[in-house]
């Protein structure tokens, strides 16, 4: 089977400033809005659901993938004219994009932090790369993860 890359899902040069709910963190971003169209299978007519296995990056319906990633396609309008939705649990969902980034991106690590009114009303995000050093191994790398990322590094 073909595969995709993290590139599909991922912009590197991503802007983590705007994250106030899990419905326009994947709206207003084509990378994050195409992980959340591949993984929101509870969405009716969704033809990008399970198209890609998020695990493997292998491409399970090659029709699907290549519809999500022709240029004529506008998901927002798409998902706009859908009327589909996947408001709910926030900051859960923002936060199994970036454990999926983290697990394809063995460089990337995030920290995150409920801010503003009662600290619910939006997360703050602060991503990095993880030195060269602690990626020589898995062991390090896990390591290097538990001492520093998910709340015990930045915020923590």
């Amino acid at each position: 089977m073909a595969k995709t890359t993290l590139d599909t899902f991922f912009d590197k040069k991503d802007d983590w400033t705007a994250n106030y709910n899990n419905m326009d963190f994947f709206m207003w971003n084509p990378q994050r809005l195409r992980w959340c169209l591949v993984d929101a299978d509870f969405l009716k007519d969704n033809p990008f659901a399970g198209c890609v296995d998020l695990d493997t990056l292998e491409i399970k319906n090659q029709e699907a993938f290549d519809l999500m990633m022709a240029e004529e396609t506008d998901l927002v309008e798409m998902v706009e004219d859908k009327d589909w939705d996947w408001l709910g649990d926030d900051f859960e969902h923002m936060e199994s994009y970036l454990s999926f980034i983290m697990q394809h991106d063995l460089t990337f690590c995030y920290d995150t932090r409920p801010a503003g009114k009662y600290e619910s009303e939006y997360l703050e995000i602060r991503t990095w790369k993880i030195p060269e050093k602690y990626n020589k191994t898995p062991e390090l790398r896990e390591a290097y993860v538990a001492g520093t990322c998910l709340g015990v590094g930045f915020f923590g």
